[in-house]
């Protein structure tokens, strides 16, 4: 992007979750954080004064500003819909944290509301951004793994009982969270899996409740079939107790991927290379920073230019399509049937 362009206009909806993400908006090249929103005005103000930008209790009052350009949502899952579908019919772009809506119903109001009013829409995938795992997806799609046969992708946390009875509750309630573990962390791997190998054919999974008091499950196995032959294994828990930092959520995370094709084959643990082994021994690095630092510098370029593309921006339709995997989990999780997608 030419350093004459002038910088994007970001408005954050949400400070609880998005507080983080406000303060990376503002250290952004190409975006300029305009103003802050949440429903608790000591929220509000704190946040405003902290990060030098406008602050209000009322989203809304960002759709009227022509400075902002871009609405950033990280609300409660279930919230997403009303206020994406406000934007773009107020002329604003959207960022969505994960997921991007707990329904596909809902998804689609969202995407035809922006195709309407012909705004563009992104879901927030950080693990993208990393090293480690924008080097494995060249590596794959440059074909130095080959045929891809199988994956495994695992995201297990340990979280507390409070971690879901903090914010309201709204974590443990599946109406508007949409579900349990798999939706509101093992959605990364299933994103970073579509990412590297194409689309879903089936899913066969089990889920359950095992150590907390929620109305969705904690823990969860899936086996993916894809149209290209390959298999994976996803899995997804927060009971797992470990030894990472227990940050703000009361437990750390411990992730791992694995993936082999028929000329390699390569491990990512907690989004570090640790094993990279391909025929003939050819040179591919284990880290490769992607073009944009983060999701806010990707999307103030697709906003310059409609034409612009990137491997890491991950758009409406391949948000939608890694909540139809999910939807698939729950589904088979339940019934104790394979699932087909396109889900009917």
């Amino acid at each position: 992007m030419a350093q004459s362009v002038s910088p994007v206009g970001f408005g954050i909806v949400g400070v609880s979750f998005g507080m983080n993400r406000a303060e990376i908006a503002k250290k952004t090249a190409g975006a300029k954080l305009v103003a802050v929103s949440s429903r608790q005005e000591d929220r509000a103000k704190a946040a405003g004064e902290k990060l030098g930008c406008a602050w209000t209790t009322d989203w809304h009052d960002m759709l009227r500003r022509d400075d902002i350009h871009v609405i950033g949502i990280y609300t409660p899952s279930g919230l997403h819909r009303d206020i994406a579908v406000a934007a773009a019919e107020a002329g604003k772009h959207c960022i969505i944290t994960k997921p991007m809506e707990v329904t596909l119903e809902r998804m689609d109001a969202m995407i035809a509301a922006a195709a309407k009013a012909k705004t563009k829409i992104a879901t927030e995938y950080v693990v993208r951004y990393q090293p480690g795992n924008y080097a494995l997806y060249r590596a794959v799609h440059d074909g130095r793994l080959g045929k891809l046969i199988i994956g495994e992708f695992t995201e297990k946390l340990y979280r507390p009982q409070w971690y879901y009875e903090r914010d309201g509750g709204w974590r443990a309630k599946r109406e508007i969270a949409g579900g349990g573990t798999v939706v509101l962390q093992t959605i990364h791997q299933i994103d970073q899996m579509m990412w590297l190998m194409g689309p879903v054919e089936s899913v066969t999974a089990q889920t359950g409740t095992y150590a907390t008091q929620i109305e969705s499950e904690d823990a969860a196995v899936a086996l993916i079939k894809f149209k290209s032959g390959a298999m994976a294994m996803v899995v997804g828990t927060t009971t797992f107790r470990n030894d990472k930092p227990p940050g703000v959520y009361g437990g750390g995370t411990v992730r791992r991927l694995e993936l082999n094709g028929d000329l390699g084959a390569c491990r990512i643990d907690d989004e570090t290379m640790t094993m990279l082994t391909i025929e003939g021994n050819p040179d591919v690095p284990r880290a490769v920073n992607p073009p944009a630092a983060n999701v806010f510098e990707d999307f103030a370029r697709w906003v310059h230019d409609d034409a612009y593309e990137s491997a890491t921006l991950v758009k409406a339709a391949e948000s939608r399509a890694s909540m139809e995997i999910v939807l698939a989990i729950y589904e088979s999780g339940r019934t104790g049937k394979t699932v087909t997608l396109p889900l009917k």
